[in-house]
């Protein structure tokens, strides 16, 4: 009867930390509200060709500023979880070690090739020969 109390107890336990770091990505995605597409419905000018590279510029945006704080934040978790649930074992420590250390190189890998990318565009001149004053990444569409 006690392994039945567990298994439940571990279910309810679940439940609750799923439903908290779904309450954490409703919080993060609520910044990110624009459409991806920014042509074609109602009330919106018609697509022309500029607005691809708008379009790539939003899924880009979308990926560093939406979907990596998510993912990482939900892999940290788990990397935790599996921390504290290790006990005295070596093996699962060094899973977890190794989910934590994974999901922190993949964080510093993307966004440093974001500062590569802008310093080598800015570098070279891109928003000078291209018109666009703000920076590389504004794109403005008629």
């Amino acid at each position: 009867m006690k392994n039945g109390k567990s298994k439940i107890k571990k279910f309810l336990s679940t439940v609750i930390l799923v439903f908290f770091l779904l309450s954490l990505a409703g919080q993060t995605l609520a910044i990110c509200g624009g459409p991806l597409v920014p042509c074609g419905s109602t009330g919106q000018p018609a697509c022309e060709f500029c607005h691809i590279f708008v379009l790539i510029n939003n899924i880009i945006s979308f990926i560093l500023t939406c979907l990596t704080p998510i993912v990482a934040g939900l892999m940290l978790v788990i990397g935790g979880f599996y921390m504290l649930a290790a006990g005295p074992s070596p093996e699962k420590v060094s899973q977890a070690k190794s989910i934590i250390t994974a999901t922190v190189i993949g964080i510093v890998i993307i966004f440093v090739a974001w500062v590569f990318l802008n310093t080598f565009l800015t570098a070279i001149g891109v928003a000078d020969w291209t018109g666009l004053k703000e920076g590389w990444w504004e794109i403005d569409c008629p």
